[in-house]
């Protein structure tokens, strides 16, 4: 397998290679001189009190938290295929944040301190994960996309993005599916964040816009944002999010049989439930990740997780997981990842095959590719 735009599975070089940080070590000793393995999915600490447990989330009801909420956008490219991609702007979320900071519950003061930049944070654990910052590495995962498209579109009923963010991988084959526009096919997309608000803030209006701007026409465009007011000011950098706008997107994408599912809150086996029952009814599943290896506590978890979405009964599954090589100061690596993955798919037999292949890019960054391997079932 190759990727036209840069993608090889060439030797690594020595300077590429790390060590695993003390505790990975001496958590993977452990487990080698324990009798009783327990999987990383059922740890203790994914259960403790700062943690927040997974939910899935209402759409209606997020949608309807948006009302009257005018976005600001930015319109721009994929770094190799210049793709079209939307994303709400970020000044723009943290001015929705301070007008409804009368109404916040200090139960998510500290989140939204982060939220707000007031902490000059990219993330903090089991707080804010950077779900509101487009990563360098999900724009290689659009650039894999694109080159894959066609095929996509006819081998799959479910796209799921673990630790989605901005979406903007997710939003890609969106939009291409709005483009297509074959109601007569089914197509499920599972959107999952460690921060609710980060799914209601971003995820979501990136793909309101995304669906405006692909589907409707000029008139459309000011007829909807009007609504029932005719001075509201229309321009084409900024979207209005009316009732009468708001209705119109869960309508149309609900009758192109286009779903939606929002899921919050952390990995673990709660987690990987709630997949397997949202999942339940799909048969050929892409399930897509980026820029979530870089903690070498969470590694096994998400490690784990895919592991567990490949166990479907009766589903084909291939996954791709976006990186960079070494996360210098926080701990996780690429190396890391495959070194667990590939020790668990060998020690259990799994019929699973990863491969992986370099970007093209100063700062070092990878995809791996998951999927079932059919030639040894």
């Amino acid at each position: 397998m190759s990727f036209s735009f840069g993608f090889t599975s060439n030797d690594f070089e020595d300077d590429e290679l790390v060590a695993q940080p003390e505790a990975f070590v001496e958590s993977s000793k452990e487990n080698e001189n324990t009798t009783a393995y327990t999987n990383p999915l059922d740890s203790d600490f994914l259960l403790q009190a700062g943690v927040v447990q997974p939910n899935v989330e209402d759409l209606e009801t997020i949608l309807q938290s948006l009302k009257d909420v005018r976005l600001t956008f930015e319109e721009f490219r994929s770094p190799i295929y210049e793709k079209l991609l939307i994303r709400r702007e970020l000044f723009d979320v943290k001015h929705q944040l301070m007008l409804e900071t009368d109404t916040q519950s200090n139960d998510n003061s500290t989140e939204l301190d982060i939220l707000l930049g007031d902490t000059s944070e990219d993330l903090r654990k089991n707080i804010y994960e950077g779900g509101l910052k487009s990563w360098e590495c999900s724009y290689d995962l659009v650039d894999l996309l694109s080159e894959k498209a066609d095929r996509i579109s006819n081998n799959i009923d479910a796209v799921m993005e673990i630790g989605c963010g901005t979406a903007l991988p997710s939003e890609f084959l969106f939009r291409s599916a709005l483009l297509r526009n074959d109601k007569s096919k089914v197509l499920k997309f599972v959107l999952t964040d460690y921060n609710a608000s980060v799914l209601r803030l971003v995820t979501i209006p990136n793909l309101v816009i995304t669906w405006a701007k692909t589907i409707l026409t000029n008139a459309e465009w000011y007829a909807l944002q009007k609504d029932e007011c005719e001075d509201v000011p229309i321009n084409s950098e900024e979207l209005l999010l009316s009732s009468k706008l708001l209705a119109a997107f869960y309508n149309d994408i609900r009758s192109r049989n286009i779903s939606v599912i929002l899921i919050s809150g952390s990995w673990g086996r709660k987690f990987s439930n709630l997949i397997h029952e949202v999942l339940s009814d799909s048969k050929k599943v892409l399930s897509l990740t980026s820029e979530t290896i870089y903690q070498p506590d969470n590694l096994p978890v998400i490690a784990e997780t895919i592991l567990d979405i490949h166990k479907l009964p009766q589903t084909d599954v291939k996954t791709y997981v976006a990186a960079k090589d070494i996360y210098f100061g926080v701990g996780g690596s690429v190396t890391e990842f495959e070194t667990y993955l590939d020790g668990k798919i060998n020690s259990e037999n799994l019929p699973i095959r990863s491969e992986r292949f370099k970007v093209n890019s100063g700062l070092k960054r990878s995809i791996i590719c998951i999927e079932t391997n059919k030639i040894s079932q």
